[in-house]
């Protein structure tokens, strides 16, 4: 099957998922506005049966009331059991056209296996799979690539993966390097000008998009922190930003058919059991609609903590000096997913870099009366690295540590000597 085929079939399923989606949802309002209408009949009965018992005029004119407002809901029900039922019917022809096209699609490279029920899902992962094997024939295909980096390690590897493949397909044109900037009073100084030099480096363009206040103001604004079940600073200060960018770069290629938009991220299985779960390849059905076919990509899915820092090392790649100071990531400062130890450092490292941060945020933590998280408070967090700076003294590093606790002395030399050449 050529890729085009491929893409063709990916996105006949995506359509007939959400038509099938589309339907299960019609059925279900369907179903709830008839047992409206089917109570409300029973209410007229009840008023009816009021009404024709009453014994004085009190009573009476009661009891008609009631039964016109029966009525009048009885009628609203009707109405809505009628528009629903129309709903349902659309529904379900859109489902079966869509089904038809799918299996019309697949019919000539699978006689005889149908692409309905459970079998849909096998026929998507399988060509998934294809298609995360071939990453240059999939980057020529695609009509755009965007890059979300962080700056961080993952960014950073995936990068300059991604780099290397455009440029063998002879495509760094489609690639557009995404930077979603929390500002100062979320990020580490100096990542936005870091993901820019990052992206320069390989002369691919570079876009960073604002975020309006960073996490402390999405927390100011709602009065809460996220958590790990409500990762609104994700959502909010990221992907939806994100998306608003994804639609001007479809509509500035100005194609007169559906674009073809692969959105790589640096995730990778090893980092939690949750991000285990995903695949490398898969369908944005949340943002792929007729103008556009957008598959999530996870170029470094499946590499270590430590073929990332091998990698790093080897091709001399600019890091954070945050990762020297040993924070395991280059998230935000305070990151409402990072355990205690972790949230620790980060007070500390802001200290030593003279950040105000840390009473920025406690402060706001007791102003709003919200915990940073359920176990403990930012303030317990800053008392413990009052404790440990009282017996430590302040916190130091020296470039190349990141790469010296991950894979050695001679390995972090070797390193620095190759920036050194380099620059």
């Amino acid at each position: 099957m050529d890729i085009t085929t491929s893409l063709q079939l990916l996105d006949a399923i995506r359509r007939a998922d959400q038509a099938d989606a589309a339907c299960t949802a019609a059925g279900r309002a369907c179903s709830r506005a008839t047992r409206a209408a089917g109570e409300a009949l029973t209410g007229i009965g009840r008023y009816e049966q009021q009404l024709a018992a009453a014994q004085d005029s009190e009573r009476t004119e009661a009891a008609a009331d009631a039964l016109e407002t029966a009525r009048a809901a009885y009628a609203a029900c009707t109405h809505r059991e009628q528009t629903a039922k129309a709903k349902l019917r659309r529904a379900f022809t859109a489902a079966r056209t869509a089904n038809r096209e799918l299996a019309a699609l697949y019919a000539p490279h699978a006689r005889g296996r149908a692409t309905g029920g459970r079998r849909r899902p096998a026929v998507a992962a399988s060509i998934l799979d294809e298609l995360a094997a071939m990453p240059l024939e999939m980057i020529q295909a695609a009509d755009a690539l965007i890059v979300q980096s962080s700056a961080g390690k993952d960014s950073l590897v995936m990068l300059h993966r991604l780099a290397t493949w455009a440029a063998q397909a002879g495509c760094k044109n489609k690639v557009v390097v995404v930077h979603c900037d929390l500002g100062d009073t979320s990020e580490w100084p100096g990542v936005r000008e870091l993901a820019q030099r990052q992206a320069e480096r390989y002369g691919l363009r570079f876009v960073a998009i604002d975020s309006e206040g960073g996490l402390l103001g999405l927390v100011e604004k709602r009065g809460m922190f996220p958590d790990a079940s409500r990762r609104l600073c994700t959502s909010s200060l990221k992907r939806d930003k994100a998306n608003v960018l994804l639609t001007a770069i479809v509509a500035a290629l100005g194609l007169d058919r559906q674009a073809i938009v692969i959105n790589c991220l640096g995730i990778r299985a090893a980092e939690s059991p949750a991000r285990s779960r995903k695949l490398p390849l898969s369908i944005d059905t949340r943002t792929s609609n007729g103008k556009r076919l957008v598959l999530t990509w996870h170029p470094i899915f499946a590499l270590s903590d430590t073929e990332v820092w091998e990698e790093i090392a080897a091709e001399g790649l600019e890091y954070h000096p945050a990762y020297d100071a040993l924070m395991p990531r280059l998230s935000c400062v305070f990151c409402v997913l990072a355990g205690f130890s972790v949230l620790v450092r980060a007070v500390r490292l802001c200290w030593a870099l003279g950040l105000p941060l840390p009473e920025k945020y406690t402060d706001l933590e007791a102003r709003i009366g919200h915990r940073f998280k359920e176990q403990y408070s930012l303030a317990d967090v800053v008392a413990e690295a009052t404790r440990i700076e009282a017996v430590e003294g302040p916190l130091t590093w020296l470039p190349g540590d990141a790469i010296c606790d991950q894979l050695g002395e001679a390995a972090a030399a070797a390193y620095l000597n190759r920036l050194a050449l380099a620059a």
